[in-house]
């Protein structure tokens, strides 16, 4: 291999590592930050869905007798749910807004307000992260 040739294959070799390492760093870094921001998300599902009815029975003032309630009507959905993945999907937006009926049968009318306000910050939340 000539000088000049040699010269190219290590300015590429260089490329090639700056962009390996870059990809590694980055992921690297998103993990930790997703650790020390949002343990329960990295922790798994049965985790973050504590921490999100911890979040509900803080800001909506729930009782346990609420929170039994709002957790069995996810449940249920939840099981409704494992065949449709797709949130597009008529039939997973029937199914958000029977989940969000049962909920409001066991919500006050000033805990609704709040569901309603909670619900639109986590969906707004979700579509940042995506």
């Amino acid at each position: 291999m000539n000088p000049q040739g040699r010269v190219k294959y290590q300015v590429w070799l260089m490329i090639a590592v700056v962009f390996i390492l870059g990809g590694v760093t980055g992921a690297s870094l998103d993990r930790l930050y997703m650790l020390k921001n949002k343990p329960q998300a990295a922790a798994g599902p049965n985790r973050w869905r504590q921490a999100m009815m911890d979040d509900m029975k803080k800001e909506m003032n729930l009782t346990d007798d609420q929170v039994t309630q709002i957790r069995s009507v996810y449940d249920q959905m939840r099981k409704e749910f494992q065949p449709k993945q797709f949130a597009e999907c008529p039939a997973v937006k029937e199914m958000r807004e029977r989940t969000r009926s049962k909920i409001f049968e066991v919500l006050s009318p000033e805990q609704q307000k709040l569901y309603d306000e909670f619900t639109a910050k986590r969906e707004a939340d979700r579509g940042r992260h995506r």
